[in-house]
This record gives C-alpha cells, sequence and structure tokens, in this order.
C-alpha cells in the first residue's frame, strides 16, 4: 500500500494496483474524474511561437499571448 495516495494511481503504478486489488476500477475512474482538465496547455505542431512567447494557431493568425515557446534541436 502506498503512504502518498497519489502513488496509488500513478501511470506508472496503477495496472499493478489494479490486478493486486489494491484499487478498484471504479476508484480509479473516480479519481481521473477528478483530475483538473488542463487540454488547453497542450501545444500542438501547428502552433508557433514567436520570440515574444506569442502563439499564432496554423495560417488563420489567431494567437494566444503567455504561451511557453517550444525549444527546437
Amino acid at each position: 500500500m502506498h503512504t502518498d495516495e497519489n502513488k496509488r494511481y500513478d501511470k506508472r503504478n496503477i495496472d499493478g494496483n489494479l490486478r493486486k486489488g489494491e484499487v478498484t476500477v471504479k476508484d480509479y475512474e473516480a479519481y481521473l474524474s477528478r483530475l483538473p482538465d488542463v487540454g488547453d496547455k497542450a501545444f500542438t505542431p501547428e502552433e508557433e511561437v514567436s520570440p515574444e512567447g506569442e502563439v499564432r494557431l496554423g495560417s488563420k493568425g489567431a494567437s494566444k499571448k503567455g504561451a511557453a515557446p517550444s525549444r527546437k534541436a
């Protein structure tokens, strides 16, 4: 049993915990439903980031300020 409840549902542990019966599928689904939606923070390949940190979405010219700049290798 994990002392940190967040580790019980960690992606690296959940399969084993489900197999061992430490977590039920119902418990796991309830945990997932409580997580915040952070989809608006995702960076898609169609987005371009200016040096000022402004994100341009494709060729439409729409932009979002304050997004993290991408790192090119």
